[in-house]
């Protein structure tokens, strides 16, 4: 018994003595987000999801926003806006529309000498049942599908390589 004891102290120890807190050491401390590009015929989505990339990679404790180590370019590229109905006799009338952006991230480190990915493609979808003005509700997701992106990203860019 004391022999199980003693054996079940000493592998919980040897796991508490390597557990390192903070996560990964990152390939970066600083990080610059450049000018979001938006080639989607949606205007105005490149303030909302700047805004809430700072603010996502703003929570990590270990990257500092601004000028330095890495270099983070966005660009919105794609932006869908389906209808549909969920009334079975009523095939003219949309009474949902599914929304949907990608954003594509590259990121660089070492003044663009080390690529840490490319092209890397990141979307969020949502769906909206209209109840009154339904191009006030569609603007009303902006924050939350950039909100969803910007986490994604944020996972993306600081995860140890």
């Amino acid at each position: 018994m004391r022999a199980a004891f003693a054996l079940c102290c000493a592998l919980v120890l040897t796991g508490c003595a390597s557990y390192r807190l903070g996560g990964p050491k990152l390939a970066f401390r600083t990080i610059e987000v450049s000018p979001i590009r938006n080639s989607t015929p949606r205007p105005g989505t490149h303030a909302v999801l700047q805004g809430k990339i700072i603010e996502a990679l703003s929570s990590d404790p270990r990257v500092k926003i601004g000028p330095g180590d890495a270099r983070l370019d966005i660009e919105v590229t794609q932006y869908h806006r389906d209808g549909f109905t969920t009334k079975t006799g009523d095939a003219y009338t949309y009474t949902s529309y599914r929304s949907s952006f990608t954003v594509r991230c590259t990121l660089t480190a070492d003044n663009g000498r080390r690529m840490l990915f490319k092209d890397r493609e990141f979307s969020s979808v949502a769906t909206l049942q209209a109840s009154g003005d339904a191009a006030a509700e569609e603007l009303s997701l902006g924050p939350t599908l950039f909100a969803d992106i910007a986490a994604q990203i944020r996972e993306a860019t600081t995860t140890a390589w």
